[in-house]
């Protein structure tokens, strides 16, 4: 090596590697950025939603209030004990555009009832007086399809 080459120290960045530098921060923060906002946007638009559940010897009565987001549609697990049955539909009684719509399918709620509107349905069952039953509700997500778990409780049928 030649003696210029061995004193030769580095001085630091040129402008071009500096300014590439940059835009590449720039460019990885712009990213962060758009992908914190969409998380942050879906997690917004998600149901959220209330429901209240009662029984009798016919079935059971549910109203769901949506708190966040749009549902579509609801459906009900009950058994005794641990025991679980089948996801059932039953019929709603619904208020939209100011009018009341009656005999509506639970699993199919149009238009999907969105925040501070409510539904309250019938899930037609034979029950025992005197007994508890375990119940799941699920509401359906309008804007994904998918069924989400809003209430689990234990309910008993009283005797009259």
């Amino acid at each position: 090596m030649n003696q210029k080459t061995r004193n030769r120290k580095l001085r630091g960045l040129t402008t071009v590697e500096a300014l590439l530098i940059a835009a590449g921060f720039i460019i990885v923060g712009v990213i962060g950025a758009l992908t914190f906002q969409q998380i942050g946007k879906s997690a917004a638009e998600s149901l959220r939603a209330n429901a209240i559940v009662t029984a009798d010897r016919g079935g059971f009565d549910v109203t769901v209030e949506v708190l966040n987001g749009k549902l579509s549609g609801i459906y009900m697990r009950y058994g005794t004990g641990n025991s679980l049955g089948n996801p059932i539909t039953g019929t709603c009684i619904v208020a939209v555009g100011g009018s009341v719509n009656t005999n509506v399918g639970s699993n199919n709620i149009n238009p999907p009832l969105v925040a501070g509107q409510s539904a309250t349905c019938r899930f037609s069952a034979t029950l025992n007086a005197g007994t508890q039953y375990t119940y799941v509700i699920y509401a359906v997500d309008a804007s994904t399809g998918k069924a989400i778990q809003i209430a689990k409780g234990v309910v008993t049928v009283g005797i009259s």
